[in-house]
C-alpha cells in the first residue's frame, strides 16, 4: 500500500512541477495566481516524495549518480555560505530546487521494472505535446495578426509575448526555451507517430506541423542548433541499428553523414518557410491587420516607466499581483521575420562578451564561486568593469551559458562535479546501444535525443540548473529514465 502510494505521489509530483515549468515560461500564466499555487504544491510534493524516499535509502540510493548529485547540493550550500554577505536566503531557496531537480525528477526506484517507467513517460509526454499544440498555434495566431505586447508585472519585470523585434516570441517568455521546448516536442511526436495507432496520430502530425512552424519563426539560433543536435543523434543510432549486421568504420561514416545531410535539410526548410513568408505573406498580414493600430491598454499601468530588463529571472515566486499589458500599435510592428540588423553588429547577441565577463569573475574565487542569486552583488565589489553589470542593456543574472554558470556560481568543486554526473550518466546510457540493447531502441532514442537538446541548448540559456524550465524538467526526468532503464538491464542480465 506504501509502495503505491508512493508511486503515484512520484508521478503526481512530476506532473505538478511540469505544470510549474509551463506556467513560469507562459508570460500571461505567469503573472497570474496560476503559477504561485505550482510553486507551492510542488515544493509540497516534492519534499513529500524526498522524505518518503529517505526512509528507503538503500533501495534509492543504488541509483547511479546519487551521491554525486548530494555532493553537488552540498558545493551550492558551500558556495551559499562562503558569499553569505551578498545574501542567502535566495541561494536557499534554489539548493531546494535542485535537490527537487535530482531526488525527486532524476531519481527512480531501482525495483520498480522498466515498463511502469515507460507509463509514466507517456503521460508526461502527452502533456507536454497537448500543451505546446495550444501555445504553438497560439503563437502562431499573434504572428499573423501581428500582436506585440509587453506585460509589466507588479514587480516592475518586463514580459515580451507575441511578435516583437522580427521574432515570434509567441505564448513563450523567452523564443529560445519556446523553440528549444518545440524541438523537444517534434521528437516526441515523432515517436509516437511511428509508434502508435489511430485517431491521436491526427494530434502527432498537427504537432510535428505547428511546432516545427514555431521553431521556425522564433529566429532561434539556440532551437535551430538543438535541431541539429537531435536530428543527427536520431538518425544515426536508428541507421546504426538498421545497419547492425557486418558494422564497420565505413558504415558508421555512412551513418554519420546520412544524419547530418537530413539534418541540414530541415534547417534548409527553415530558411525557405522564413524567405518566402517575408517576399509574400508578412505584407499581406501586415495590410490586413493594419486597423488594429491603435495602442491598447488592458488594466492600470502601476508604477513609473522603468527600462527593459535585459533578461528575466525565472525565479519560483509567490503573491503576484495585477500585471499591465501594453499592445504596440500594429504599424510599428516590423513586418518581416529575421534579426539580420542586430546580428551583424555581434554575431553572438552579446554572449561573448557574457563568456569573457564569466571567467572574470571565476578568477576571483575559483575553488567555490560567487554564488547563483548573488553573483550580482559578488561582481559589484570584486569586477565593477565587467561586462556581466557594465553594459548597455543593465545587469545580467546568468552567463547564457548553464556550463560556465555552474563554474562562477560554485567554482571548479561544483563543475567538476556536474562533469563526473554528465560522465556518470552517459556511461549508462551509451551502454544500452553500444551492447545493442534493440528490445526499446526507438523509446530509448528519443528521450536521449531530448536530452542531447536541453544539453545544446545548455551551452546557450540558463537551462538545466538554477531554473525551473520545461528543459530542466526533461533533462533530469529523462535522464532518470535512461539510466533506470540501464541499471535494470545490467541487474537483470547479472540474474
Amino acid at each position: 500500500m506504501i509502495r503505491r502510494f508512493e508511486k503515484w505521489l512520484e508521478l503526481i509530483t512530476k506532473i505538478s512541477y511540469l505544470c510549474l515549468a509551463i506556467c513560469t515560461f507562459n508570460p500571461f500564466l505567469y503573472i497570474s495566481s496560476v503559477q504561485p499555487v505550482f510553486v507551492k504544491l510542488t515544493l509540497a510534493l516534492g519534499a513529500g516524495l524526498i522524505l518518503m524516499r529517505l526512509f528507503r535509502y538503500r533501495t534509492y540510493g543504488k541509483m547511479p549518480c546519487v551521491m554525486i548529485m548530494v555532493l553537488f547540493c552540498g558545493s551550492f550550500a558551500l558556495s551559499t555560505f562562503m558569499n553569505r554577505q551578498y545574501g542567502i536566503v535566495d541561494n536557499g531557496k534554489w539548493i531546494v530546487w535542485t535537490a527537487i531537480q535530482f531526488f525527486a525528477l532524476y531519481v527512480c526506484d531501482v525495483e520498480r521494472n522498466t515498463e511502469e517507467y515507460r507509463k509514466e513517460f507517456e503521460i508526461l509526454a502527452h502533456i507536454m505535446i497537448v500543451y505546446s499544440v495550444f501555445s504553438a498555434v497560439y503563437s502562431l495566431w499573434m504572428l499573423i495578426t501581428r500582436y506585440s505586447g509587453m506585460i509589466e508585472s507588479a514587480d516592475g519585470e518586463f514580459i515580451i509575448c507575441g511578435f516583437t523585434w522580427g521574432r515570434l516570441w509567441g505564448n513563450y517568455t523567452d523564443p529560445n526555451y519556446g523553440a528549444e521546448f518545440a524541438v523537444i516536442v517534434m521528437i516526441l511526436s515523432l515517436f509516437f507517430l511511428v509508434q502508435k495507432k489511430g485517431f491521436l496520430r491526427i494530434l502527432y502530425v498537427v504537432s510535428l506541423t505547428v511546432n516545427y512552424l514555431y521553431l521556425i519563426f522564433s529566429d532561434s539560433r539556440t532551437g535551430e542548433i538543438a535541431l541539429f543536435c537531435s536530428t543527427v543523434v536520431c538518425v544515426f543510432i536508428l541507421l546504426c541499428h538498421i545497419w547492425k549486421k557486418g558494422r564497420s568504420a565505413g558504415k558508421y561514416g555512412a551513418a554519420m553523414a546520412g544524419a547530418v545531410c537530413i539534418a541540414v535539410v530541415l534547417l534548409g526548410g527553415e530558411y525557405l518557410t522564413r524567405s518566402g513568408y517575408n517576399t509574400k505573406l508578412a505584407p499581406i498580414f501586415a495590410e490586413t491587420f493594419s486597423q488594429d493600430d491603435k495602442k491598447q491598454t488592458e488594466g492600470k499601468k502601476s508604477g513609473s516607466e522603468k527600462k527593459e530588463s535585459p533578461t528575466v529571472k525565472k525565479e519560483a515566486e509567490t503573491g503576484k499581483k495585477k500585471a499591465t499589458t501594453i499592445k504596440q500599435e500594429t504599424s510599428t510592428v516590423k513586418k518581416e521575420v529575421g534579426r539580420k540588423e542586430d546580428l551583424e553588429k555581434d554575431v553572438t547577441n552579446g554572449r561573448l562578451s557574457l563568456w569573457k565577463s564569466a571567467i572574470e569573475i571565476w578568477k576571483t574565487s575559483p575553488a567555490y564561486g560567487t554564488g547563483y542569486s548573488t553573483v550580482v552583488n559578488y561582481a559589484k565589489e570584486h569586477t565593477p568593469d565587467t561586462y556581466l553589470i557594465n553594459n548597455p542593456l543593465g545587469e545580467y543574472i546568468s552567463m547564457h551559458n548553464a556550463y560556465l554558470n555552474t563554474l562562477v556560481y560554485q567554482g571548479v568543486i561544483g563543475f567538476i562535479l556536474l562533469l563526473a554526473m554528465a560522465g556518470r550518466i552517459l556511461q549508462y546510457v551509451m551502454r544500452l546501444f553500444l551492447r545493442g540493447q534493440t528490445d526499446d531502441i526507438l523509446y530509448l532514442t528519443a528521450m536521449l535525443a531530448c536530452v542531447g537538446t536541453v544539453a545544446a541548448a545548455m551551452f546557450f540559456l540558463l537551462e538545466g540548473l538554477y531554473t525551473n524550465s520545461m528543459g530542466s524538467f526533461v533533462l533530469w526526468t529523462f535522464s532518470g529514465y535512461l539510466t533506470h532503464y540501464s541499471y535494470r538491464k545490467k541487474e537483470e542480465n547479472i540474474a
